[in-house]
């Protein structure tokens, strides 16, 4: 069913679904899709990290991405600052508001995230929130293709990343069923099994993805680099963070993304950082 709280956001929610029905899943061609990931906001407006601003970052961003226009905005996981308080979800609202009521919006959980209060406040996401216990797993269909985004919260606060079984044994049985369009798969953690920080099946997720032929990328977030790679014909998408980075040369910003059967198209808009925004664009092609 989809994911909608309160009345207060019932109208809203209902226009994006309108505009993601009309503008996504009719659009067999193309999906312009804005992906932001770890914007880290705080309810407190004069938080700062390693002297960036994560408010004003966002400020910048959603600007951006709102005279960008694109059809669908994805947001990868550690929205909130640190330990994921009501203030933080209520301050990301005042920056992601007027986004949402011109395109649907669907989240991820990172490990600053917390689960109870994201879906307290966050009222107006799309998508169908599929059966996992204790998990905010979404599958959206998104005119060309259909994201898949999974949970992979284990403490908030705490760093390392994990699905559980239970969530692995609904991607087992998701990926069997017949698909008639490519699967894009959404987590915050990076799947690197040699990290400590990362994502502690990572090997399982990787195991479960890569033989299905219709599985065509990976997207992750959680280590504030943006690289592109490839296993085995599967795209492994490293998105940029827009609160802030771990190292200067690593870009600040957001990659706006044209999904097709065929491939996507990203190009990243850095707001910092050494790599400048240059209108640059990575096509990536799906494996047959």
């Amino acid at each position: 069913m989809a994911f909608i709280i309160d009345r207060r956001g019932f109208l809203r929610a209902s226009l994006s679904t309108l505009a993601l029905t009309g503008a996504l899943r009719g659009a067999d061609t193309s999906a312009h899709v804005a992906l932001l990931s770890d914007t880290h906001i705080s309810e407190d407006p004069s938080d700062a990290f390693r002297g960036f601003s994560p408010h004003a970052n966002l400020k910048k961003v959603a600007e951006m991405v709102t005279k960008a226009q694109p059809e669908l905005l994805v947001i990868n996981g550690d929205l909130a600052r640190a330990n994921g308080h009501l203030g933080d979800y209520a301050a990301l609202n005042s920056f992601i508001d007027p986004l949402i009521d011109a395109m649907p919006m669907v989240v991820s959980m990172g490990n600053h995230d917390d689960r109870g209060n994201a879906r307290k406040s966050l009222s107006k996401l799309s998508g169908d929130r599929q059966g996992v216990v204790q998990k905010l797993v979404t599958v959206i269909d998104a005119g060309p293709c259909v994201f898949v985004l999974l949970d992979s919260l284990l403490v908030t606060g705490i760093s390392p990343g994990l699905l559980g079984k239970a969530q692995r044994d609904w991607l087992t049985t998701y990926l069997t069923k017949p698909a008639t369009k490519p699967l894009v798969v959404f987590v915050h953690h990076n799947p690197d099994a040699d990290s400590d920080t990362a994502l502690m099946d990572a090997d399982r997720l990787l195991a479960a993805l890569r033989p299905v032929k219709n599985v065509k990328a990976l997207f992750f977030g959680h280590t504030h680099v943006y690289s592109i790679t490839k296993m085995d014909g599967l795209h492994l998408v490293n998105l940029p963070a827009v609160g802030y980075n771990f190292a200067d040369g690593n870009p600040v910003g957001w990659v706006d993304a044209v999904f097709s059967k065929g491939g996507v198209a990203l190009t990243l808009h850095a707001i910092a950082g050494e790599v400048k925004d240059d209108g640059r664009v990575s096509q990536l092609e799906w494996r047959g």
